[in-house]
């Protein structure tokens, strides 16, 4: 499945950050339409670290992910 742009962004940010905080209140919001469907691919993994915040991270499948949109590239 190729990456859109959003979510190459986001994986791309995941992967030179490490892991990014996340407010549940960005519900709603192109972000968190766009993680969602990250998270649904197995890319990202998040955890709730207080109430309201979560850790957001790249899995292996997301890092493969973008190995592959990058040889097209």
């Amino acid at each position: 499945m190729p990456l859109l742009p959003q979510q190459q962004l986001v994986l791309e940010l995941l992967r030179m950050s490490g892991e990014i905080a996340v407010l549940e209140s960005a519900e709603g919001t192109i972000l968190w339409r766009t993680m969602q469907e990250c998270r649904h691919n197995h890319w990202i993994t998040w955890k709730e670290v207080s109430p309201g915040v979560l850790s957001v991270s790249l899995t292996a499948a997301g890092r493969r992910a973008l190995e592959t949109a990058g040889s097209k590239a």
